[in-house]
């Protein structure tokens, strides 16, 4: 299935992108062989609207039509057909490796050789695996120049624009933001303020902030204890890193802070 005519510039090779199911998820899926020129829709999907990987069917913070993946054969490219969300492409094979994807993102080369593809929703997040035999070293610029948008036949398959359901209107946000704040400030910072340091500078109590990172983690981001990384602040490190992979935080949220 093809959103659009795919033109394919490269030598013609017999290398293949092998689209898997995420070792990491329950969600089911076929497995995906690519040849170059080759293309794979994925999303929630729905009546009128098809597509090749069906990711969390019941999540409506899914778009129906969600983006796509290109084989160039020795590479791989992602188109991101959300209006409102970022995706994640991370490095399985290097701690901490990753690219975002913004919206309305078209045809990103990813530069690993071995991805997940990971798609933000209400009930956490939704991915899959791809393998590519070789990757190139060089990232393309995002193209952002034609938007893309949905037309929902019926309030059932309507797309919930908000991600991981967060409030920006809610205490919880400015906490949020608050941990986030260090680093749009400065994004070489790898500093993360201490609970007593967000409970003073918002006017809280320092149990209240304890609540809201609890609230946030398992009921917005789907996070239990046993799963995240162990350590000290590992809460905090884990709420920062989640809401600035995905554009939940960004500096112009800081306005919400004090």
């Amino acid at each position: 299935m093809s959103l659009h005519p795919f033109r394919f510039d490269s030598p013609v090779s017999d290398q293949v992108v092998t689209v898997q199911k995420d070792y990491d998820s329950d969600t089911p899926m076929d497995t995906h062989h690519l040849k170059p020129g080759e293309n794979r829709t994925f999303g929630r999907g729905g009546r009128n609207r098809k597509v090749d990987i069906l990711l969390a069917t019941e999540d409506r913070a899914v778009s129906r039509l969600a983006g796509e993946i290109s084989s160039y054969g020795d590479h791989w490219r992602i188109t991101n057909l959300s209006p409102t969300k970022s995706y994640l492409v991370e490095n399985t094979e290097r701690l901490a490796g990753y690219i975002q994807v913004p919206p309305h993102t078209q045809g990103m080369l990813v530069p690993f050789e071995t991805s997940r593809v990971l798609v933000p929703g209400a009930q956490g997040e939704h991915g899959f695996l791809v393998m590519a035999p070789a990757a190139c070293s060089s990232v393309l610029v995002p193209d952002e120049t034609a938007p893309f948008g949905e037309a929902d036949e019926t309030f059932d398959e309507r797309t919930d624009l908000r991600s991981f359901r967060i409030d920006r209107l809610h205490t919880y946000y400015r906490v949020l933001v608050a941990f986030c704040e260090p680093r749009l400030r400065n994004p070489g910072s790898r500093v993360i303020p201490t609970q007593t340091e967000v409970a003073e500078r918002l006017g809280l109590s320092k149990a209240a902030v304890n609540s809201h990172i609890d609230y946030l983690l398992k009921n917005k981001f789907q996070v239990e204890p046993e799963e995240a990384r162990q350590g000290r602040d590992w809460r905090a490190d884990m709420l920062t890193e989640k809401a600035l992979h995905y554009g939940l935080v960004t500096e112009r949220d800081l306005a919400r802070l004090p």
